[in-house]
Formats: structure tokens, sequence, C-alpha cells
């Protein structure tokens, strides 16, 4: 039997999560780092125009920071689930615990430049389902993946 048919369908669900959320991140966040406009021009990030000059930056710091940390848990967490490995589950936890984190961030910079007065773009309502919806689904994540964790291999 492959290893792909012994995968529990969580597992699979999670590893396209982290599929997708790596696919998502390398364009939006990496590509902010190296063209900011282009990338805010396919709304994966703020208009240049809409946002203070410091914000840009900001967000290129971000996206840089983010690729340097966020995309190895992506990969170690993938590999290590398809394998079923202890270090794919670990490393899917920090995953989570970083896509936890991110909405908070950008919620909280949002709500710091109003009261700044800073110009920033405010946050249309699509997103803020959209952000619950990742909240959630990384808190069942975390959740599933302690469950099983005894599929996992140290």
């Amino acid at each position: 039997m492959s290893q792909s048919k012994t995968l529990p369908i969580g597992i699979k669900v999670i590893i396209a999560f982290f599929v997708l959320s790596a696919l998502l991140w390398t364009v939006g966040q990496g590509g902010a780092v190296i063209a900011y406009d282009t990338v805010a021009g396919w709304g994966l990030q703020d208009l240049r125009d809409a946002i203070d000059p410091a914000i840009v930056e900001v967000n290129r710091g971000i996206g840089l920071a983010d690729i340097i940390v966020q995309m190895p848990l992506f990969l170690i967490a993938i590999l290590g689930l398809w394998k079923l490995k202890y270090f794919g589950l670990v490393a899917s936890w920090l995953a989570l615990g970083t896509t936890l984190y991110w909405p908070i961030v950008f919620l909280s910079s949002q709500y710091f430049y109003k009261q700044a007065g800073i110009k920033y773009q405010p946050t249309p309502p699509s997103v803020y389902l959209i952000l619950g919806c990742i909240v959630l689904f990384a808190l069942w994540a975390a959740w599933y993946l302690f469950k099983v964790r005894r599929l996992f291999d140290r």
C-alpha cells in the first residue's frame, strides 16, 4: 500500500492547506520584497497610493521575514506530514502557530494605524471572513494533529 493511501484525509487536507499557503506566501510576501507594486496590483498587498509610504517598507520587511521563517516551516511540515514523521508534526504546529499569529498582527496594525492617524487601507468585511476561516482552520488543524499524534514516527 502506498504512503498516500495510508494518510488520513485530515492530514491530506492540512498538507493541501500548507501547499496553498506556501504558494500564496511566496507570491504575496516574497513578491512584495522584489516587486511590491506588481503584487499590490494583484491585490496581494495594499496599493502604494492608498497607504503611508512607511507601511510599504514595513510590508516588505514582513514579507522578507515571512519567507525566511514561514517557508521552511511549510516545507518541513509538508514533507514530515507526508512521511508521518514527528518533525512534520512539530513543524506543523509551528506553522499553524504563526498562521494564528499573523491575522492578529495584521488586525492590530490596522487598529494602531487608525489610532495614530496614519494613512492605511481599511479592511473590507470579506477579509475579516477570510481571516476568521483561516484562524478556525488553524485551530482545528492543531487540535486534529494532536488527536492523531500517535501516527507519527519519532
